[in-house]
């Protein structure tokens, strides 16, 4: 018997969307490598999304990153804090309005998030490793196009 789908089309989006969210839930966290990273830095999910929000601008104020997380004003000040405190987040002063404060990564932060890429990265390996080496080295060179298409159209 065949199962339906529990998402109306409108919410599944494009069908290359879903076969890539399809490909991705296959093969990430296969080793627990990138989950216990995190665990073991003592950091949450939202708070990698955050500190790679402020990589991708240099650096951001409070209000800025607040417009792109889903929480308040108050709660991402809550959460700068926090990883002001990891010494993941330095505050300085914004080039436009001294009377602002901004935030930037520090090298502890960039440290952070290389550490969760290379766990990730060896995650998606050991995910992928089953598949055929020409299918792999084919899918890199997908993944490499859509990658510069999306940096020229500009994405971080």
């Amino acid at each position: 018997m065949r199962r339906s789908n529990p998402h109306p089309p409108a919410m599944r989006g494009t069908a290359e969307a879903d076969a890539l969210r399809r490909l991705v839930d296959l093969i990430s966290h296969r080793t627990g490598a990138a989950l216990s990273q995190m665990e073991k830095a003592g950091v949450t999910l939202p708070q990698v999304l955050l500190l790679t929000r402020v990589e991708w601008a240099g650096r951001a104020s409070i209000s800025e990153l607040a417009n792109v997380s889903p929480g308040s004003v108050a709660a991402t000040s809550q959460m700068v804090d926090r990883l002001v405190r990891k010494n993941w987040l330095a505050r300085c002063e914004d080039p436009a309005d001294r009377r602002r404060k901004a935030v930037s990564l520090t090298s502890a932060g960039a440290g952070l998030l290389r550490d969760l890429e290379r766990a990730r990265t060896a995650d998606y390996a050991a995910g992928l490793s089953r598949l055929p080496s020409n299918l792999r080295a084919e899918l890199r060179g997908w993944a490499v196009r859509a990658l510069a298409e999306l940096k020229r159209g500009g994405l971080p």
